[in-house]
């Protein structure tokens, strides 16, 4: 009996590990070249974190080697499917939001994005 106890103790906290985990990451993919913030992404498949208070947080994208840290709005909203929002800014695709299926994350623009504004 201390077994089995045992035993669904730890399955309970593996689950709610795993649950707690997933709650503040995702993954996105982009078809074509990204800047997030001031970083030029090429295309590919990014693990997406985002940690903070969410009127400020801040939100890494990452594939190997290659990183991108940015600021963000997080606003919990129901999707459903994962998705992303670009604009053209000088010719490059600047992402401006990413949604999750609980999850919006509004990025914040790059200093230098706003500089000329």
């Amino acid at each position: 009996m201390k077994r089995i106890s045992l035993l669904l103790i730890l399955l309970t906290t593996i689950c709610i590990t795993a649950f707690a985990a997933n709650r503040d990451s995702g993954t996105v993919s982009f078809d074509s070249a990204v800047r997030v913030g001031s970083t030029e992404l090429p295309a590919g498949n990014y693990k997406v974190t985002w940690t903070g208070p969410s009127d400020n947080a801040q939100v890494t994208l990452k594939q190997g080697k290659t990183t991108a840290i940015t600021a963000a709005h997080v606003v919990e909203a129901r999707h459903n499917v994962d998705a992303f929002a670009t604009k053209t800014e000088n010719g490059a695709r600047v992402v401006t939001e990413i949604q999750f299926r609980d999850t919006t994350l509004m990025l914040q623009p790059s200093p230098s994005q706003t500089a000329g504004r």
